[in-house]
């Protein structure tokens, strides 16, 4: 891992916060791999109606981006492997939010695509996980 640089918290939501935004582009692009939130046309009417993906993309993005900067706390800086521990605890908030999300909203979507839509957190919580970790740099020297 690279040097990094020391990051105040607002820098490390925004960077997180981009960070999913980013791969929430990637989902309109290649539509298997859409997390279930923007699973638009699987959600009820009532609620397709009432809310949008370009509104539900950068809100969800920040709770993700808010949960990122709690698990920053469960593993300190300085831990082996950090950002990988870091990926695993994202990745384990990933599969509770999304896929309550889509158990509770979803209208049955294909299983094949729920699947990939689920798995395509692993690659999400990894990059967070690493921009998030680089950000924040090596742990402090002790004086």
């Amino acid at each position: 891992m690279g040097k990094g640089w020391k990051a105040g918290a607002t820098a490390l939501f925004g960077a997180a916060w981009v960070t999913n935004l980013a791969f929430d582009g990637l989902g309109w692009i290649v539509p298997p791999l859409a997390p279930p939130h923007l699973l638009h046309a699987y959600m009820p009417e009532a609620i397709r109606g009432m809310v949008s993906p370009a509104v539900l993309a950068p809100v969800t993005s920040a709770v993700l981006a808010a949960i990122a900067l709690l698990v920053l706390s469960l593993v300190p800086p300085g831990a082996p492997r950090r950002t990988l521990r870091l990926a695993a605890w994202l990745l384990g908030f990933w599969f509770l939010s999304e896929g309550l999300l889509a158990w509770v909203w979803l209208d049955a979507p294909p299983g094949g695509l729920l699947a990939s839509s689920l798995a395509a957190g692993i690659p999400r919580s990894l990059g967070v996980a690493w921009v998030l970790a680089w950000m924040q740099g090596p742990p402090a020297e002790p004086r």
